[in-house]
């Protein structure tokens, strides 16, 4: 039976907390609609500045947060977080948190790790909705992660509608001290350098990377223009960046996510108190370009990273409306003629805006939740979920590929609980013959106390025949956790399945397990078949005998005898069928 959720309800998070397009969705329905919300946060400090300001949140992982994420109808993230808690009938939006210019997802040089892949598609076959700004940035999404084009949808970010309405002078001036009103203002915003891998060049000299960086000569030029340039690094460089490794200008003031947090700010509220952007491959720029703003690209790493991570595109040059430098001389040259109110790139920025946004208007949290509203209670949310059950069946020639060898751990207990220390593993193969039986033949450690044999490690296994001898004695007493018996057969259908063999104070020094085992879901001995079958036999029965009283109902000849000739034959006909 479909589980009922509180479909008023929305659970949200972002990374960092309460922030990015989360957020920027999070501030539109608590000021146009009557959801009620819900912020899951991580840091503790923010936890608590939220709640001192009404926001209601909770930490992640407690008790609270869980029963929140369980009952919503909706949950949004920043990235694909809460799509493994995602049930059945929820809604999960992964509202993301950039235009793809790097590449991400399935493309190998995204990470160095190849674990990184292993849940992705789990996950991105979970998530219900990914918005995008444009037409290519959805192509380039779905291609990236390998998802159904028509759960990309092109909403626009909902972090961009607060540039639109948003106070960005007043805002600004709560977190500098300065006079943001009357000085000229650069923000700089480079992207992420030690994410999935390190990539490009790590900045470990300057904070631009600049081989003829000059601290002093940066500052220079921004008293004698009354300017300042404001840097807020990436979250997960932050640390790098305050550690007074290197000089920095005095004019350079940095902003961190604790101080944006503090005043329950994000960049997109204070973008747009800004005469222009200097980043490099950050896909802020495309946020920054609804603003018609000059943008600056500073590059001095290009090729090692075009290398190291690479971009959607082989010139990435194209998709940049700006000038690209790599140097401090090239950065002081340009940010003098904004200064001086020249704008080359304007043109090419206007040209370019409909490849990187296929809405300017503001409405892109409108956009999403008319999306939302869409999918909620509906049956089927997606083609890749509609597939589920197809993985299942014994004759799919994907199944081939579940069957592989199976590896069993094998620990042991000698006085100090189970643990990877003393553990074995044994591997075995599912594809053999339904009556072949698996034998484990081992050796225990001294002093062992108690076994935990674990047949597997995700819940697929059907185990009959099961016998346990301890030496030459065989045992019937053991505990079956994450798993239950059906008839003569143990059927493991949850994560982490484990038998516990409990030895006591007797001296064994040797155990053999044996079993017949099948996968649950693949083999020619599937539980799931067997079931349809079963089904499809009872259908079967209701059919006949639903012909037998219609017979009955009709018969001319509507004599006793009769009837009870029909009944009879059909009772004879399935005889000792308990179903009839």
């Amino acid at each position: 039976m479909r589980k009922e959720y509180d479909k008023k309800l929305m659970v949200f998070e972002s990374c960092p907390d309460f922030s990015d397009n989360s957020r920027g969705f999070w501030e539109y329905v608590v000021k146009n609609t009557d959801y009620k919300t819900y912020w899951v946060i991580r840091d503790e400090e923010v936890y608590e500045e939220l709640k001192k300001q009404g926001v209601v949140c909770g930490l992640d992982n407690s008790e609270e947060a869980s029963q929140m994420i369980e009952k919503a109808q909706f949950l949004i993230s920043s990235t694909f977080d809460f799509a493994v808690q995602k049930n059945v009938g929820q809604v999960h939006v992964s509202a993301w948190h950039g235009f793809p210019l790097k590449v991400i997802g399935f493309f190998d040089s995204a990470s160095s790790e190849e674990d990184t892949f292993d849940s992705l598609k789990v996950i991105t076959t979970q998530t219900d909705i990914i918005t995008a700004t444009s037409r290519f940035s959805r192509l380039t999404l779905s291609g990236m992660f390998a998802v159904d084009p028509r759960k990309v949808k092109e909403t626009g970010y909902p972090r961009n509608d607060i540039m639109f309405w948003s106070d960005a002078k007043k805002e600004l001036s709560k977190l500098l001290l300065i006079d943001v009103y009357n000085s000229k203002l650069f923000f700089y915003l480079p992207t992420m350098r030690k994410g999935l891998k390190g990539e490009g060049e790590q900045f470990d000299d300057n904070i631009f990377n600049y081989l003829d960086y000059d601290a002093d000569e940066i500052d220079w030029f921004l008293e004698k223009n009354n300017a300042y340039i404001v840097a807020k690094v990436h979250f997960a460089d932050a640390k790098k960046y305050k550690s007074g490794d290197f000089k920095l200008p005095e004019r350079l003031i940095f902003l961190d996510n604790q101080e944006l947090e503090r005043h329950f700010c994000t960049i997109y509220h204070i973008m747009n108190a800004f005469d222009g952007l200097i980043t490099d491959y950050s896909s802020v720029y495309v946020d920054y370009m609804l603003l018609d703003k000059p943008i600056i690209f500073s590059c001095p790493d290009i090729e090692k990273y075009k290398n190291d991570r690479g971009f959607v595109v082989d010139d990435p040059t194209l998709l940049m409306p700006g000038i690209m430098i790599k140097t401090q001389k090239g950065l002081l040259e340009n940010l003098d003629k904004i200064l001086k109110g020249e704008d080359e790139y304007k043109s090419i920025r206007q040209e370019k805006i409909p490849f990187f946004h296929g809405h300017v208007d503001g409405d892109s949290s409108k956009r999403l939740l008319q999306e939302m509203e869409k999918l909620a209670g509906a049956d089927e949310i997606d083609s890749g979920k509609k597939l589920a059950h197809l993985f299942q069946r014994a004759d799919n020639p994907l199944s081939q590929y579940a069957i592989s060898d199976i590896e069993a751990e094998i620990f042991f207990d000698v006085g100090e609980g189970f643990s990877e220390k003393n553990k074995m593993i044994k591997k075995y193969d599912l594809v053999k013959g339904n009556d072949e039986k698996v034998v484990f033949e081992i050796e225990l450690p001294e002093k062992t106390r108690n076994i935990r044999f674990d047949p597997d490690h995700i819940g697929r296994v059907r185990i009959r025949s099961l016998s346990i001898w301890e030496d030459n004695h065989r045992i019937s007493d053991y505990q079956i956790v994450n798993g239950s018996r059906v008839k003569h057969e143990i059927i493991f259908e949850k994560e982490d399945p484990q038998i516990i063999i409990s030895l006591g104070d007797k001296e064994v020094k040797k155990i053999r397990i044996e079993f017949i085992c099948n996968d649950l879901y693949c083999t020619s001995g599937n539980i799931i078949n067997e079931m349809n079958e079963k089904m499809q036999q009872v259908k079967r029965e209701n059919s006949e005998l639903r012909r037998v009283l219609n017979e009955i109902c009709t018969s001319t000849s509507w004599k006793v005898t009769k009837p009870l000739r029909i009944i009879n034959g059909y009772i004879k006909k399935n005889k000792g069928d308990k179903s009839c």
